[in-house]
């Protein structure tokens, strides 16, 4: 009987230790967002780039302009910092828009014929401005939080959104506009949509168990950021 009542404590504390992990159940958010026309095209170039004694060929911009979904909480996460790499080709980046951790670096890589001067204007303490010669990478470390446009000082079309979020929930939005969230933790959530250099939607939810399947529509922006 004695051996009885001391095991029970320890049997108790499992199961109570093990409660949190039994509750945090996981969801998928998916679903599809609708864009106005004016974020739906992008960025399309047709023809050539004329520069000095060259012809550069121009790439389209990706149908939707990069968009990409961000879910903030439901509880608090933590996005490791990577290396993510961003190629500058055809006058076009590729991706236009990436999601990192803080403390990430971006390696900016240019495979066009001319030189690329980035940097985040108005934030030198960001990404200063430095000359990015044709075949070479550019390595840059973003460590705070925020939203960052790297421009190019002569050519103001070539932009790359650089995302700094300690969210590990983001997902690129496809060609029809579908995006998939896996393993999302239950409970309430803010959801971002991000386009063409600026957030256009916000909305809050609630993620169940069986996930949440959402239809989101954007309304038109005003002042879009050119590309």
């Amino acid at each position: 009987m004695m051996r009885y009542r001391l095991l029970s404590p320890l049997l108790l504390g499992g199961l109570v230790a093990l409660a949190p992990t039994l509750a945090a159940a996981v969801g998928v958010v998916r679903g599809t967002v609708v864009l106005p026309e004016e974020l739906k095209a992008g960025r399309r170039f047709l023809g050539h780039w004329r520069v000095e004694n060259t012809t550069v060929p121009v790439q389209a911009a990706p149908a939707r302009g990069d968009t990409v979904v961000v879910l903030l909480g439901p509880k608090p996460q933590v996005l490791a910092p990577k290396n993510t790499p961003v190629e500058i080709v055809g006058m076009q980046a590729n991706p236009s828009t990436v999601v990192v951790g803080e403390g990430a670096v971006v390696e900016f890589r240019n495979s066009d014929k001319v030189a690329h001067d980035l940097s985040v204007p108005g934030h030198p303490e960001i990404m200063p401005p430095e000359r990015l010669s044709p075949g070479t990478v550019r390595k840059q470390r973003f460590g705070i939080s925020g939203e960052y446009l790297v421009r190019c000082a002569e050519y103001p079309h070539v932009v790359i959104s650089v995302i700094v979020t300690s969210s590990p929930f983001f997902a690129a939005v496809d060609e029809k506009g579908g995006f998939k969230l896996p393993d999302v933790p239950e409970g309430p959530a803010t959801l971002k949509v991000w386009s063409n250099g600026r957030w256009v939607h916000e909305q809050s939810i609630e993620v169940t168990p069986k996930g949440a399947d959402l239809t989101i529509k954007v309304s038109g922006a005003a002042n879009p950021t050119e590309q």
